[in-house]
């Protein structure tokens, strides 16, 4: 008898504001590593590379990958790895996006969106 599993991995990223001399950041940067190596998209052994310099804008081996997030640090606002295969949870993310008025008017949409952006009182 086989079973379907669903494997969960909730990963921790509290290292990202670790210091980058402690085993935890570099821990984290290994575990980083690996869920790029599985989920990623490699280009030519090249993944995209999060340190500060790089900015997730240039791609490298995964050995210039790890010596620049050791030596420059890791982005900080870098939590939801889109850019290394993670898949963002869009329903949740178009929940927040709704307005808060469940009404059917989009007159009152359009009023939130204008309060929102500082315009006049509606």
């Amino acid at each position: 008898m086989s079973e379907n599993l669903l494997l969960l991995v909730v990963i921790d990223r509290s290292w990202i504001n670790a210091s980058r001399i402690s085993d935890v950041y570099e821990k984290g940067v290994e575990d980083f590593l690996e869920y790029a190596k599985w989920n990623g998209v490699a280009i030519n052994g090249r993944y995209y590379c999060p340190c500060v310099k790089c900015v997730n804008g240039k791609r490298l081996d995964i050995e210039f990958i790890r010596e620049h997030v050791l030596c420059d640090d890791f982005l900080k606002n870098y939590t939801t790895w889109t850019w290394h295969g993670e898949v963002l949870d869009l329903s949740y993310a178009f929940e927040q996006d709704q307005c808060q008025h469940s009404n059917l008017y989009s007159e009152d949409c359009i009023n939130d969106m204008i309060r929102d952006i500082g315009g006049e009182r509606v």
